[in-house]
């Protein structure tokens, strides 16, 4: 199921189904701070879920008011739209299949690990059962309406991408300079068996994502690559050896021969997207994804080129879903009661 995403004003807009538990009816957070129609968007809620947001990315850090404003706009654009949407879909009468409700509503259970937990979960956030499938539903009508308005956009084609390569390949530098995601586990002052289990433990590493990106790959080269990215880089912050790894992601910009002759024969025969052997490192053993290499080859950019078209096409599908929202604001009516939480070019603002 596709979120519903709206634009995001300098943070990651998300589809927040989070459900509150009733305010104090004297707390100043339970009043209403934005009204779609007959629907009512508490203070509290608002800054909930922001908080909620702000917390999955930046996992507890301290952010200033600015940087909590612009998560509470984020989340203000997902309510009011979801609102909108909403009314939208009642008004043409877009139905979904009962089938296709239970299929998602398996899914989330099966994420929680079963029935029996799933209900437990129901019951800390004061919902039914019958409350959920009710947001499941208005969810997937939402996604088939903004699906027909509002299309996501296709992937960008080996055309296209060469295209684009045609028009900025002469902005590139080409030198010896590599990128890539680095696992390093140090095996000074252990005996020959812990070493040799070591370098078992790193080939296994490998040998693993290898097959899984295999299988991807089948699909989607492109949703192979980000899944070996962002699962190799979990795998180093977690487990790597190198001190900077926990920030980094074991993230590293180098060259060739600034790493040792170990790490230059590893990689040098790599194209972007493979995983190297198991080298000599230092006082240990690494193995490294290839992530970018300056050769002047289209073949090392191109995952960089799709991402960037990937990442136009959405912004220009989110400024086109926006003006579809201003759109329906226009049509059914949207008022902001407090100035604190009325974001710069609200949805359905006069």
């Amino acid at each position: 199921m596709r979120s519903f995403k709206l634009i995001s004003r300098g943070v990651a807009a998300t589809l927040l189904m989070a459900t509150m538990a009733s305010a104090q009816l004297m707390n100043g957070k339970s009043f209403d701070v934005i009204r779609v129609e007959k629907v009512g968007i508490s203070g509290g809620k608002v800054d909930s879920l922001a908080q909620m947001l702000a917390n999955q990315q930046y996992r507890g850090k301290k952010l200033t008011d600015e940087m909590m404003a612009q998560f509470r706009y984020a989340v203000i654009d997902n309510l009011v739209g979801q609102e909108l949407v909403k009314l939208e879909c009642k008004k043409l009468g877009i139905k979904v299949p009962a089938a296709r409700v239970d299929s998602v509503v398996t899914q989330f259970k099966a994420q929680f690990g079963g029935e029996k937990v799933f209900q437990e979960e129901l019951k800390k956030t004061n919902t039914t059962m019958a409350q959920f499938r009710e947001k499941i539903e208005d969810q997937l009508k939402s996604e088939a309406l903004l699906e027909k308005k509002v299309p996501y956009p296709k992937d960008p084609t080996e055309d296209e991408i060469k295209a684009y390569w045609t028009l900025n390949k002469s902005k590139v530098s080409v030198n010896d300079s590599v990128g890539g995601i680095r696992i390093y586990k140090k095996t000074k002052g252990m005996s020959a068996q812990e070493i040799a289990d070591t370098k078992d433990v790193l080939k296994g590493v490998a040998a693993q994502l290898r097959s899984q990106m295999r299988s991807q790959s089948k699909k989607d080269d492109f949703a192979a690559y980000n899944f070996a990215m962002q699962y190799f880089a979990q795998q180093a912050a977690q487990g790597s050896d190198d001190p900077d790894a926990k920030k980094t992601g074991g993230v590293l910009l180098t060259t060739l021969k600034a790493n040792g002759p170990g790490f230059e024969k590893a990689v040098s025969k790599l194209k972007v997207g493979e995983i190297s052997d198991v080298y000599q490192d230092k006082d240990g053993f690494s193995i490294f994804m290839l992530t970018g290499r300056n050769d002047g080859k289209l073949e090392s950019y191109k995952y960089q080129i799709e991402t960037g078209l990937r990442m136009q096409a959405e912004r220009d599908r989110q400024m086109q879903l926006k003006a579809y929202l201003d759109g329906l604001g226009k049509v059914y009516k949207v008022q902001y009661l407090d100035k604190k939480y009325t974001p710069p070019e609200a949805i359905g603002a006069n």
